[in-house]
């Protein structure tokens, strides 16, 4: 159980020779991974500062304990060598609330009665305990937020006053803050609408927001603990690293994009202008820091953004990315593409075909990137989502759905030596490819790839689609429904023909699925490539005989470390996606 913590981390650091303090968050969804605000406030400590996010969704004070979950806070706190002090938050309340079968509590007697045992708990084994109030949810009534929690962060206060602990009064902090914006920008910071959107849990715009605001107020009550550190600062020194070792772009020479730039070549845009300028620019090497959201429409048209060889484009901080872009990288090599947010392009003309599949079909010809004739491209930490413009906003036409969207991600052309690690691919239909057709025959003994802790989330299919290349699927995480409204599960990797696939632990939580042959399937009618699986889940289970042939014909060729699938969530959710640079990698094994 501890080893599963220690994989856990939302974010940690290697631990230095001298004592150092440590961070643990206890809680419910409004700071567990993917949902919360916790993995924000984690990666605004300094790097010395070991954080470490076991909030789960769900959870109230009594559940948390009753499962067993404390105890493995515990377990940490009575190994707590290294650490000059840690420090425990835990927030409870959400679930508390009447109405939530085999979690609420009483508000008078148990709710207070299960904090003051957590907090006694916390100085016996040494820590510092800081009770944390309830963020606010986000409902507006006659103008004003609706603050049903109010109790609840009132009675965390008067267990705080009489036990002599910390509360840092998120409730407050929170409910000031959401009132000031008022509800349409509050509605900014959930899940995009029609997407999970609701009025409690957060999307990432909200889990860097409430991440902020904790980390700054954590600060104020333990000035030890600053300063906090900058997500740009990050993201710059993260601009010289190379693809890793546990990847196809490691191999032959492995894949530096622009590392070796000197100091002239390294260029900051904030608009389209200086973006273009940075990639037209004479320079053997280039690094390009994108800072904030870049608009690059060519009129109606989505612009085209092609990176020439020997360069790393890299998003500053948090909120960096691009909208109505196609990102192209053709027929070069050496090319680092890093924590990007990517509203996937909309084509807005697209082109009816009568002969695509039984009943036709429309086409759109730009991807949010397109990576073609290239080798050596490391694709990592960066977000893909169709929304704001998700396909149930399409009309349909000839009795279709007049898709505007095309791939999130394609690679094609007998591209080569590729790794694709810890993206995050939402609300999409067709994702990617790799080999874009059975006539493309050149393709053999190129198209080697790895895809590597992606989180697919609400895809509908082609995470990825292969065709001839030698691609190792390991510890990716995937979830959706096939009775999702805009984006249902069709099926997840796409087995055509001559693929040669790998899978190590990779985990599938696909409501409606029920067997291999609904996430992974020969999406054509050519014969079906091979592929060879080792230790994937399917809802919890062994994935079980998915009847394609084991003969891949070839080996992983370097060294890596897959977690076991059991623990592949809960790595990914922490660490997938723009904004969550610095992972601590596991060992290899």
């Amino acid at each position: 159980m501890l080893r599963h913590i220690l994989l856990s981390l939302a974010c940690a650091a290697t631990l230095p020779a001298y004592a150092a303090e440590r961070i643990i968050l206890v809680g419910d969804s409004t700071v567990a991974s993917g949902g919360g605000y916790g993995d924000y406030l984690c990666r605004r400590q300094r790097s010395d500062t070991t954080c470490l996010n076991l909030a789960k969704n769900g959870r109230s004070s009594g559940s948390f304990r009753a499962e067993g979950r404390w105890d493995e806070v515990q377990a940490l706190l009575r190994n707590s060598a290294g650490f000059s002090k840690t420090y425990v938050l835990m927030q409870f309340g959400h679930n508390d609330q009447p109405g939530k079968p085999g979690r609420s509590t009483d508000l008078i007697k148990e709710y207070p009665a299960n904090l003051a045992q957590y907090v006694a708990d916390v100085k016996a084994g040494g820590g510092v305990p800081v009770l944390v109030t309830s963020l606010t949810r986000r409902s507006f009534r006659s103008g004003y937020v609706w603050n049903d929690l109010a109790p609840w962060a009132s009675a965390a206060r008067e267990v705080a006053q009489r036990e002599s602990v910390a509360v840092l009064d998120l409730n407050a902090l929170s409910l000031a803050a959401v009132q000031a914006m008022g509800p349409a920008e509050a509605d900014t910071l959930a899940q995009p609408k029609g997407a999970g959107f609701d009025y409690t849990h957060l999307g990432p715009k909200g889990g860097r927001f409430f991440g902020d605001m904790a980390a700054r107020e954590l600060v104020r009550l333990f000035p030890a603990l600053g300063p906090l550190t900058d997500p740009a600062d990050t993201a710059r020194q993260a601009a010289r690293e190379r693809a890793p070792a546990d990847g196809w772009a490691g191999e032959q020479g492995g894949t530096h994009g622009g590392a070796a730039a000197p100091a002239s070549a390294i260029y900051t845009a904030t608009t389209p202008a200086e973006l273009r300028s940075a990639l037209g620019g004479a320079a053997d090497a280039r690094i390009i820091q994108v800072r904030g959201t870049l608009d690059m429409a060519d009129g109606a048209k989505p612009g085209v953004v092609r990176l020439p060889s020997n360069t790393t484009l890299i998003g500053l901080g948090e909120d960096a990315g691009f909208i109505n872009a196609s990102i192209v990288v053709a027929n070069v090599s050496q090319v680092i593409i890093r924590n990007l947010s990517i509203s996937n392009p909309c084509d807005p003309e697209p082109k009816w075909d009568p002969q695509d599949g039984a009943h036709g079909n429309w086409n759109s010809i730009y991807d949010g990137i397109t990576v073609t004739g290239s080798h050596h491209v490391w694709i990592d930490h960066n977000s893909f989502t169709d929304a704001p413009r998700t396909d149930g906003q399409s009309p349909k036409e000839n009795g279709m759905l007049k898709q505007c969207h095309d791939g999130a991600l394609d690679i094609t052309a007998a591209a080569d030596f590729v790794t694709v690690s810890y993206n995050h691919f939402s609300l999409h239909e067709k994702n990617t490819l790799v080999g874009a057709s059975d006539r493309a025959s050149g393709d053999e003994s190129h198209l080697r790839m790895t895809f590597s802790n992606n989180f697919f989330e609400h895809v509908t299919a082609r995470t990825p689609r292969v065709r001839f290349g030698q691609v190792h699927l390991f510890n990716n995480f995937h979830k959706g429904s096939r009775k999702h409204t805009e984006y249902p599960h069709e099926y997840s990797v796409g087995i055509a023909r001559q693929a040669h696939v790998i899978i190590d632990a990779n985990a599938y939580d696909i409501e409606g699925a029920r067997g291999c042959g609904d996430v992974l399937r020969n999406p054509g009618k050519s014969e079906p490539g091979s592929v060879l699986d080792r230790g994937s889940q399917l809802n919890g289970k062994a994935l079980g005989e998915c009847g394609f042939s084991a003969d891949v014909g070839w080996n992983v060729p370097y060294t890596f470390a897959a977690l076991p699938a059991a623990d592949v969530q809960s790595n990914v959710m922490s660490n997938a996606g723009a904004g969550r640079l610095g992972k601590l990698r596991p060992a290899a094994r």
